[in-house]
This record gives structure tokens, sequence and C-alpha cells, in this order.
């Protein structure tokens, strides 16, 4: 992978903050996008603009292939069996409150249980958390150890015939990896041996990892195009076939019906049966140009080995910092990571964001959407810097340095 190359296709790192080179240390929440996405979703809506699906006239039927075509790239990205499998949702939040409705609506009743992490974040967590209080349903946890950041072997009977789905945060947007060796596969395994349904958060993991569905094995899996170079206002939700007549459909209306009458309907088949109304066929389409870019410049096995050669730069020179705490575990961070976070002693996050921004480094501060395990730890706001393809060096140490100068500032001040 030439870096060098990859960073000048985004016109975004053409611009500066002043006259200060834009340092992008935020991709976590959102990533930036190469010009061929630009391009791509420019000019769709400039000469191929029309309504997928239906359309007899030849505008739509172009449309309808590429967004087709689309379908087929990310089934290919993920290693779905099936077209079926891939099913356009506006994001990950969307994809997971889909299962935790037109699944989890059904088959989780009173007295069954749900099995997450104690660091998922609210949109792995929240949607689960309510359908428990509808269904008088129990929400367990897969604790983390709070001396490296990892979880623990889950208690025994933890995973038992009561749970019906074990739902796992696969990269923590705040800790990174959170997985001892092995593990992950373990608990899936387990949950599968009780007859309980998988679900994989896989909006961290995806931008940053080769997937593989089918050797995952998970029921279901989420993730979201502005995390992989992709548009807003689209993500991916797996949903394999051995599942497919569990789950209903989360929204209805047009496109997704085989028949209807004034006293019912009968559904599509998959994917129609799961995709009501107009879909984001634009966005769909600039989604399959982010995966033509990694299919044409990203080796995944490069990538990760770059993002933690970086993810090692940073935490070397924040360790350097008197007052400098890490959530999440160095070893693992410094060998594959693609985040850090931190609490800085004495000065708020907030602060450290905003005096950061000022000098033209983009970070996050806060609990990044994980209240829950914010408490636990005891950390009421922490500062993440997350990095990407496009960063490099350089990034690293303008971050470094100038954190390291305005810590100075806040203790002579």
């Amino acid at each position: 992978m030439d870096m060098k190359k990859i960073r000048e296709m985004f016109p975004i790192f053409r611009e500066k903050q002043g006259e200060q080179r834009l340092v992008y240390l935020d991709s976590a929440a959102t990533c930036q996008r190469p010009q061929n996405v630009i391009d791509t979703i420019n000019d769709f809506y400039s000469h191929r603009n029309a309504s997928v699906h239906r359309g007899v006239y030849e505008l739509s039927e172009r449309a309808t292939g590429e967004y087709e075509a689309a379908r087929e790239k990310i089934r290919k990205f993920i290693n779905a069996e099936d077209l079926s499998e891939v099913v356009f949702v506006t994001g990950t939040t969307e994809a997971i409150n889909f299962v935790a409705d037109a699944w989890g609506r059904d088959h989780v009743g009173s007295g069954d249980e749900i099995v997450v992490t104690q660091v998922e974040h609210h949109a792995n967590f929240l949607p689960w958390q309510r359908l428990a209080k509808k269904n008088a349903a129990k929400v367990r946890f897969l604790k983390i150890n709070q001396d490296d950041f990892l979880v623990d072997d889950p208690e025994d009977g933890l995973i038992n015939s009561k749970t019906k789905i074990v739902s796992l945060v696969q990269v923590s947007n705040v800790l990174g990896n959170i997985w001892r060796d092995g593990q992950l596969e373990a608990i899936i395994k387990k949950a599968k041996s009780v007859g309980a349904k998988v679900m994989i958060d896989g909006a961290q993991s995806v931008p940053h990892q080769k997937i593989d569905v089918q050797k995952l094995g998970a029921d279901f899996l989420a993730f979201s195009g502005h995390k992989i170079l992709g548009p807003t206002g689209v993500g991916v939700l797996y949903i394999n076939k051995e599942s497919h007549s569990e789950v209903e459909p989360y929204q209805v209306g047009g496109a997704m019906i085989h028949d209807v009458s004034y006293e019912e309907a009968n559904w599509a088949e998959a994917p129609a049966k799961f995709e009501a109304g107009t879909p984001p066929f634009a966005q769909v389409i600039g989604l399959a140009a982010a995966v033509d870019f990694f299919d044409k410049y990203v080796d995944f096995d490069e990538l990760h080995k770059y993002e933690a050669k970086l993810c090692a730069q940073a935490m070397e020179g924040l360790s350097s910092i008197d007052g400098i705490r890490f959530l999440g575990n160095k070893s693992n961070l410094e060998c594959r990571g693609h985040l850090i976070t931190f609490v800085v002693d004495g000065v708020h996050a907030h602060d450290v964001a905003a005096m950061l921004g000022m000098r033209g480094v983009g970070v996050r501060a806060g609990h990044h959407c994980v209240q829950p395990f914010a408490k636990l730890i005891n950390v009421e706001a922490s500062t993440r810097a997350s990095l990407y393809m496009y960063n490099d060096e350089q990034d690293v140490e303008i971050f470094v340095n100038e954190l390291k100068d305005l810590i100075k500032t806040f203790k002579e001040s």
C-alpha cells in the first residue's frame, strides 16, 4: 500500500485549518471520503438519477442495475453466501434496532435473556434494554476487566438455555480490541450451541479488517457506510438465510410486498422483504465506490500493521506526558489498534478537545456513547484520537506535540 498516494486521493487534506495542516483524528466517528466516492455520487445525480426497481425506462433500469450491482459488491466484501443476505439500512444504529424489533419482539419473551458486553455503544445496548423491559426479559453482561480492559471469560452459565441472543461489539469505539485470543469465536460457538442468535456490531471492525461473515458464524452483522469511506445515510445489515423466515419486516410500505389486498399482505422474498420504500440508491452506489477503493488500493493486513504502527507511535508520545491515563489494553492497541482513548489528570476532556481543535487537530471528547461503562470506571469524559489509512507519522507528531504544549499551558496557568 502506498500510504502517501492514498492520502492524496482524499481532497479534504488539501484544506488547511488557518495556516496549519489539517490533522483529522476522528475517523471512528466518521471518516473522510476519497475522490472516487465523491465523483461517483456527483456523477450519478448529474447523469443517471432515477428511482430504482419497477421503472421500465432506460434511466431507471440503469439505476436499478447499479443498485443491485452494489449489493453484489457488498456481498463479496463481507463474503456473504447469498445476495439476499445483504440488506441496506441507514446505518449500524438502524440495523441493530431492526433486529431487536423485527426479530426480537417475537423471539425474546418473559424470562429470556440477552447477553451484551459492559462496553457496548448505546446503539447496541439501548435496543436490547428496551426490548427486555417490554417483554419481561433480562439483559446480562460480559464483564470488562478494569485492570487490562479486556473481556473476562464468561461466568459459568452466563450463556445458557434462556439466552436468546448474544449481541457483541467486535471492536470497541472506546477501548479498541477488547477480546482475548480466540475468545469472541468461542463465545459465538457457545451461543450457537444453546440455540441463541448472534449479532455483531461491526461499525469499528469492518473499516479496519477483512470480514468473512461465513467464517465468523454470526446470524446478523451491522456496519455503517460513513465509517468505510462511503456516504452518510447508508449502512448494511447482514441477515443469514437461515434467519430470513424468523425476521419480520422492520418497516412496511412500498416495494417490499408480493401481494396486498384490503384484508392482508404477503411479503416479497428477501432482500426486498426488508427494504420498504424508496431505498437510498445514490448512497448505496456511493458505498459501492468505496468498496471499489478498498478492492483497488487497500490490503487489510498492511492497513492493520500501518494503523498499529501509528497507534504505537502516538501511545509512546503520550506516555511521556505526566498525568495521561489510557483507557484500553496498551499492548493490544500497540499491536492492532486504530484508536486511543485517554484521560488527562486535572484537565477536562472537552477542554483538551476544544484546545486541540483550535490548533487544527480534530479529536473527540465525551463518554463516546458508552455512558454506563464510563460511569462504571468513574470517568466523566475522555478524549479519543482515532486513526485511518490517510493519517501519517506527521499527524501523530503534531498531535502529540500540541497536546504536550497544551497540558504545559494548563499547568502553568
